[in-house]
Formats: C-alpha cells, structure tokens, sequence
C-alpha cells in the first residue's frame, strides 16, 4: 500500500517544490528589475520629490515582494524537509526510532551540562552572567582560562555588584532627645 502512494506524493511533492521555485524565480527576476533600470527611468524624476518618493516606494515595496516571495519558499522547503523526515521515519523500525531518540537526549544532555559548567565558572571567577555566555573551552580549566582572560578585558566598574542593592544605613541619633531634635531641624 505504501507503493501506490509513493507516485502520487512522489508528484505533489514536485509540484510543491516547482511551485516554490516559481515564486523565488519571480522575486529574483522583480528584484533584479528594480536595481537594473537600464532606461533610467528612477533618474528621469530626480529632481521632482513627488517622484523620487515614488521611486523609493516601488523600490520598497518591491523589496518587501521579494522578502515574503524568500519567505514563501523558506517555508515550503520546511514543509518538504517535515514531508521527507516523516518518509523516512516511516521506514524506520521501532528500534531505530528508540535510539535516534536516545541519541538526541545525549546530545541535549550533553549541551545543558556545559552551560551549567560555564555558569558555574562564570559564577566562580564573579564574572557576569551575561558574559557567560561567551567562554569557551570543553573541560572547567580551559573555561577558568577564558574567564580569566575575559576577566581582564572587563572594566572594574562594569563588574555585578551581588550585594543586592545593600547600603550602609543612615545614622541614628542615639537618644530620643537627639532623634527629635534631629527631625525638627535643630
């Protein structure tokens, strides 16, 4: 059964795709147009603004027909990229399936514990945490390293203060006297 489907999608997914091939034809072919301009058309109103306003809203608006046409096709490769995952998929026996999903919780994995370790480190040298992002290194020494050297890059005061907005309290007199005294202006 699978056999007297695979012609029939075999076709829909070359209409699909010549579909997306026509519509980014016509947006290179409506963006080479517009730069083209062999008769100098855009230069011919140069010196009328209502013209040149024209002029740059066709050229606008061209650019945004190019920008969805680019977009279209984008996504109707995705779609096709989805359609031929799933073919393949199809094909696959259980498994298959098991250990390409084990695979890809190893290799998650595997990426959430080198995050953790760069905050970590990047927790460690006080370095901050929207810098963390950018140590690099595959074990914690090369990653101190890099903090390290990062470090030196960072102005003083461009270093987070952790106290959480702490400051040293105001004085109080000691005596009430003083304290009303003090609040009367005296």
């Amino acid at each position: 059964m699978a056999d007297e489907n695979t012609p029939a999608e075999g076709s829909q997914d070359e209409a699909a795709k010549a579909a997306a091939q026509a519509e980014a034809d016509k947006a290179a072919a409506a963006a080479k147009a517009a730069e083209a301009d062999p008769d100098g058309e855009l230069l011919k109103g140069a010196r009328n603004p209502d013209a040149v306003k024209n002029a740059i809203q066709a050229e606008r608006e061209a650019a945004k027909a190019a920008k969805k046409a680019a977009d279209d096709a984008n996504a109707a490769l995705e779609a096709e990229r989805a359609k031929v995952k799933s073919f393949e998929d199809r094909d696959k026996s259980e498994q298959e399936k098991a250990e390409q999903r084990a695979t890809d919780a190893e290799t998650k994995a595997e990426k959430a514990e080198h995050k953790l370790l760069r905050l970590e480190v990047a927790a460690d040298k006080k370095l901050p945490a929207k810098l963390a992002s950018r140590l690099v290194g595959s074990t914690k020494a090369a990653l101190e390293a890099d903090a390290d050297d990062l470090l030196k890059d960072v102005k003083e005061e461009d270093k987070v203060s952790l106290d959480g907005g702490a400051r040293t309290p105001a004085k109080v007199p000691e005596d009430m006297n003083a304290r009303i005294r003090s609040a009367a202006g005296r």
